[in-house]
């Protein structure tokens, strides 16, 4: 059955329009495209021509450089490099006590001398002896200690008042892993 005369003509008056962003659309997309396909092809014939010349150039020099060097001589550097980073992570793991001794000078409270030291860098510990002047001037100092970011825990014994009025006492300082090895810049 066919359509009326009057539908058709209303039908053929609206034309279906399609939304605007559609070709918004295909527009950025194809921009898109080109832009990356340009990327591409720069970058495969002309940038990858560029750094393989650029690798054959110090391959060249590479080959004229050991050249000029004897193989003996080679043998010899490639020795002494060997060397160089055994030395290298030696030190890196190497334990440094010198550092202690300041940082137990300025650790330490004027009245508090120290009249014996066992220091073990293994299990990081250092048994101190020592006397101080009055109880206050003992607690100042554990304090001292106990408020220091590089000592993990501290033991206090044996505190007794000797013949000369001075307090004399035991302490064993349990530092943090890190103490004792040294910081270097990288």
């Amino acid at each position: 059955m066919a359509l009326p005369q009057k539908v058709v003509e209303q039908l053929s008056r609206t034309s279906v329009q399609t939304p605007g962003w559609s070709g918004q659309l295909l527009m950025f997309s194809s921009t898109a495209f080109l832009l990356s396909l340009f990327i591409y092809l720069g970058l495969v014939y002309g940038y990858k021509p560029y750094l393989e010349k650029e690798v054959q150039k110090l391959d060249s020099q590479i080959q004229a450089f050991s050249q000029q060097i004897s193989v003996e001589e080679q043998g010899e550097i490639i020795n002494f490099y060997s060397q160089l980073v055994n030395v290298k992570s030696l030190l890196a793991r190497h334990v440094v006590v010198s550092p202690f001794f300041d940082w137990l000078e300025r650790h330490t409270q004027t009245s508090v001398y120290y009249t014996k030291l066992n220091l073990n860098t293994q299990s990081r510990q250092a048994s101190l002896s020592g006397v101080a002047r009055s109880v206050e001037d003992l607690a100042e100092q554990l304090q001292e200690f106990q408020n220091d970011p590089g000592v993990e825990r501290v033991n206090f014994s044996n505190v007794s008042v000797g013949s000369n009025s001075l307090w004399q006492f035991d302490l064993t300082l349990f530092f943090k892993p890190a103490f004792f090895i040294p910081q270097t810049p990288k």
